[in-house]
């Protein structure tokens, strides 16, 4: 029953993810980053991912977390220090009280511009609430490893889609915080091949559309190239080292344009360097704290 459960959980979610708005990525990008990963677990990982998940693989599950997006994840939180006028209208008619209601776990990340990139450990900072999906990352990591066989199969499956979809959205240029200016480069508007196109839609969606129009295991191919010694040093620390070298090797085409900018017609070869490095990189890691909980 419990396994029926879960495949019938994520049968849902392939038919909802359709009216979901966009995220990180889109459909294509986060089924990247899973299918990576599924391709370098270590045998330990793949068997209990393969047993809590009920058979199912990581692609299946990498955007059930936009899916439930209301029920499990939001980018405002941080109750109750976030004032209630800070919130968006959706988020005032939820009642934060409800176990199963909207929890304050973002899908972006804050690093530090003048200290290196470095990523905060916290969500917290001085008082304040910042985004930190490495925070939560972090957090049903250590769950996972310290209690998953004990775990109730519905929160279990829960925290390993948080984990898959979060990862990928660590990775995504457009979901990254630079503080102290509180740089949020996602949403602004550029034009591309004549078009108006809101920049955190282009990086979601467009350069996969347009530009790479194959399915998610396609992607995944194109972008694992890394020898095993490039796997190892990219996989190396924890998830803030992760969510630091996220944000450092994705400033350069955060800072590279402005809302009214018109890209250049080569804008989808100009950032393909860093388009597949994240990628691949997400995925790498994504398997490295896979395999380091279930080792």
């Amino acid at each position: 029953m419990k396994k029926i459960l879960l495949i019938t959980l994520a049968a849902a979610s392939l038919l909802l993810i359709n009216v979901t708005p966009s995220s990180a990525w889109g459909l294509i990008g986060h089924s990247t980053i899973a299918q990576v990963a599924q391709d370098h677990l270590t045998p330990k990982a793949a068997k209990a991912l393969d047993e809590y998940l009920g058979g199912l693989k990581l692609a299946t599950i990498a955007s059930d977390a936009d899916v439930y997006r209301g029920e499990w994840t939001v980018d405002l939180g941080f109750i109750p220090t976030n004032p209630d006028d800070a919130r968006v209208s959706f988020v005032k008619n939820f009642d934060f009280t409800t176990p199963l209601n909207i929890s304050p776990w973002t899908h972006s990340i804050t690093v530090d511009l003048n200290n290196d990139f470095k990523c905060y450990p916290t969500d917290n900072l001085d008082g304040a609430y910042i985004n930190n999906a490495a925070y939560y990352i972090d957090n049903l990591s250590r769950e996972l490893k310290e209690n998953a066989e004990n775990m109730d199969p519905f929160e279990r499956y829960k925290a390993i889609a948080i984990i898959v979809h979060l990862m990928g959205d660590m990775h995504c240029p457009m979901h990254i915080v630079y503080l102290p200016d509180n740089t949020v480069k996602g949403h602004y508007f550029v034009t591309l091949n004549g078009k108006q196109h809101d920049m955190h839609v282009v990086w979601d969606a467009r350069i996969f559309t347009a530009y790479y129009p194959w399915g998610f295991k396609d992607m995944a191919y194109l972008v694992d190239t890394a020898t095993p010694k490039q796997i190892k040093e990219i996989t190396e620390g924890t998830v803030y080292d992760y969510a630091t070298c996220s944000a450092r090797d994705s400033w350069p085409v955060v800072d590279a344009y402005k809302d009214g900018d018109v890209l250049p017609s080569s804008y989808a070869t100009d950032i393909r360097p860093v388009l597949f490095s994240q990628l691949r990189n997400g995925g790498y890691r994504l398997a490295a704290i896979f395999n380091e909980i279930f080792k």
